[in-house]
């Protein structure tokens, strides 16, 4: 999750902010949006997983805890996620598969997700510790917990297809690059694309 690209930037980059999403992002969308609500956002406890179908193979769920030391726990990964990384990640911190000049830019658009609320929508390049590189969208939703202070961010890892430059990596079996498309997802607060 980034927030490093500016929305003016999406002008220029020839995609019409929007279009560009696929139908298994809309259909993501429209699976966390079919969950119960207390408000905007859905609880984790509502969010089956089995009831993702096709989906599920692509999910990752994210703790988010987004105080004054930030981390987003990954508890949840999808199988198709898995055997792309061919690694265990669950119990890491995606915040770790990021260069640290975008770890800052993450936490930010995370915590506006829950601020706003909104979704989030990116498309960026996923580099594996076996050599090779790949773009995905991204697009995510918050979901609240019990604990209000670990909220959970619910992601679809869709793979775009064609291959791009792949980085080295030093000691972590993945790196997401930055965002080359971005964009928020009004969820119902009545905020656009330019006020988020």
């Amino acid at each position: 999750m980034d927030s490093d690209m500016p929305q003016s930037d999406l002008a220029g980059s020839g995609l019409a902010v929007g279009t560009a999403r696929s139908d298994r992002s809309h259909e993501f969308e429209q699976f966390w949006r079919s969950l119960p609500k207390d408000g905007l956002i859905p609880h984790r406890r509502d969010m089956k997983p089995a009831r993702a179908g096709a989906l599920l193979r692509d999910i990752v769920l994210l703790e988010a805890r987004l105080g004054e030391n930030p981390s987003l726990r990954v508890r949840l990964v999808g199988s198709a996620v898995q055997e792309r990384i061919q690694k265990n990640i669950t119990g890491q911190d995606y915040l770790e598969f990021r260069a640290s000049e975008y770890r800052a830019g993450t936490i930010d658009a995370t915590r506006r997700m829950f601020r706003l609320p909104c979704g989030l929508w990116q498309v960026m390049a996923m580099h594996y510790e076996r050599g090779f590189a790949q773009n995905f969208e991204l697009t995510a939703f918050p979901l609240l917990s019990d604990d209000a202070d670990v909220p959970f961010i619910l992601g679809l890892m869709n793979p775009t297809g064609g291959l791009v430059k792949a980085r080295t990596l030093n000691g972590t079996p993945i790196m997401a690059d930055t965002a080359t498309v971005f964009e928020y997802i009004d969820i119902g607060a009545e905020t656009t694309v330019g006020a988020l």
